[in-house]
């Protein structure tokens, strides 16, 4: 169970009867609720206040629990003094003489000054004195979807502050418990059920006066309400440290799962993962295979010689590795390109949505099979040169987010944040593959994070990055079993 869970259903037992024990020497609610009517009415009488529109009978159908026999339901608006929401203000934005209350200031632990705006003096002036918030008042945010249905209770007493028209006072009779009410009104019955109340468009729900007096709420006898307010407030600290613990497990919880598979896979780039097989062919073979099939590549003229990349030195090797492994920098062992975006102002390019272009977003699971934008083949043309990225080809994003990979299933383009990884020799997509599963670690480490969160956002920057390369069957065995590992991980994790 989630705190807030436990926190709402501390609430809903409270307000069901069946969180203290009743006492039936108590004065039960029907007294309670006679006696603040007779006020009502003398003060009617006496003309200090104006008579009130009589609210609806209580239908069973209201009613959405059963309660204690010395219990009653009563509506809202029949148990208060005061219940408005205040008026539309006039701000002064030169000064801070007069604060108002704004939805924002009312906060689930309280009213928070210093968010409020300031009134004008003559509008300030002019509010007749039942309109200043007063020490034990409910201040209930009536507007606007996320805030609307926020109450609290005030605490302390302010010199003279109103409240805004978004904002509703709700000044309940002496012969009520304000704390009890501010639970109830907190509680699950009203909190999870706010949709009923409300009126207007999503962009602008509002908790009508209507509806605030028309909120049916169980009540207790007086004392028993009390012992309800004592014994909520003596649980809710527990529930706060419960939630403290809770909290701590749950980063423990989530974080174990990312260590875990970032442990695994750092096994994996050590040699540790699976046992070498002394009959594999060594990386370094490998490699002379890679060398010779770049020359060729050059000599047909199917790619440009490219610079001579810097010597490993020992320095930069960040762990040993088994001897039948060796260290590469990625330029050596991949063909790097990195992609476009077609001018967007050029409606031609966006006209025709032939050709599936990928941007980061599209990096979601692993495999990608479909693309959120495509371009037309003028911009194939004009922009990429007719060349199509392949199947099958291995995609990294490198810039904003770092390391998200993706196995492309289509042909497609893909944009400058992004670069195609193409193995040299790769018949079977075994290095493919193992740079799928060891580049994001590899990306987010070491000299290459730095740079790219420096200024050398560049090809360069790719090419650099050190590899620990397998000899090609063991690279196959690393893949299988990263892959029964996940399959694992993702069932423990359900």
């Amino acid at each position: 169970m989630t705190p807030e869970q436990l926190r709402a259903s501390i609430l809903q037992y409270a307000m069901e009867g069946k969180l203290v024990k009743q006492n039936f020497d108590d004065e039960p609610a029907s007294k309670l609720i006679k006696k603040i009517e007779d006020e009502k009415l003398q003060l009617v009488k006496e003309g200090k206040i104006k008579k009130g529109k009589k609210l609806p009978a209580i239908t069973d159908e209201e009613k959405p629990f059963d309660i204690p026999n010395n219990w009653e339901w009563v509506k809202l608006g029949n148990i208060v003094d005061y219940v408005q929401r205040g008026k539309s203000p006039k701000y002064d934005k030169e000064s801070n003489s007069y604060p108002i209350i704004s939805q924002k200031c009312v906060q689930w632990d309280g009213v928070h000054l210093e968010f409020a705006k300031h009134l004008k003096e003559d509008f300030w002036k002019e509010l007749p004195s039942y309109r200043f918030v007063t020490k034990g008042d409910l201040l209930l945010n009536s507007t606007g979807t996320g805030t609307v249905g926020r109450i609290i209770k005030v605490t302390e007493s302010f010199d003279k502050i109103p409240v805004d028209s978004h904002v509703t006072i709700i000044r309940l009779n002496k012969n009520v418990c304000n704390s009890y009410i501010l639970y109830f009104l907190m509680s699950p019955i009203i909190q999870n059920n706010l949709d009923d109340y409300l009126t207007g468009t999503t962009k602008q729900k509002e908790f009508g006066l209507a509806s605030i007096q028309n909120i049916v709420i169980s009540i207790p006898p007086l004392e028993e309400q009390k012992r309800i307010v004592a014994k909520i407030e003596k649980l809710m600290p527990l529930v706060d440290e419960y939630a403290e613990s809770y909290n701590r497990l749950q980063k423990i919880d989530n974080e174990f799962e990312d260590k875990l598979k970032q442990s695994v896979l750092q096994y994996a780039m050590e040699g540790k993962l699976v046992k070498q097989n002394p009959s594999d062919e060594p990386a370094s073979e490998l490699i002379k295979k890679i060398e010779n099939e770049k020359a060729e590549l050059v000599k047909e003229g199917k790619i440009k010689k490219s610079k001579k990349l810097p010597a490993i030195t020992d320095d930069e090797k960040p762990f040993d590795i088994p001897n039948s492994w060796e260290w590469v920098r990625l330029g050596d062992i991949v063909q790097a390109q990195i992609g476009k975006t077609p001018q967007r102002h050029n409606s031609d390019y966006w006209a025709e949505r032939d050709i599936p272009w990928v941007s980061i977003s599209d990096l979601t699971n692993g495999n990608l099979t479909e693309t959120k934008e495509k371009i037309s083949s003028k911009a194939l043309k004009d922009v990429f040169h007719d060349r199509i990225v392949a199947k099958n080809t291995l995609l990294m994003s490198f810039k904003l987010t770092i390391g998200k990979v993706a196995i492309l299933r289509i042909n497609a383009v893909h944009n400058e944040a992004i670069v195609s990884i193409i193995p040299f020799i790769d018949s079977e997509h075994s290095l493919r593959d193992y740079l799928f599963v060891t580049l994001p670690m590899i990306s987010q480490n070491g000299d290459f994070k730095d740079a790219i969160k420096g200024k050398t956002l560049n090809k360069s920057s790719l090419t650099k990055l050190l590899i620990p390369l397998p000899p090609l069957k063991e690279q196959k065995r690393i893949v299988a079993k990263l892959r029964e590992f996940k399959r694992s991980a993702d069932i423990l994790s359900k």
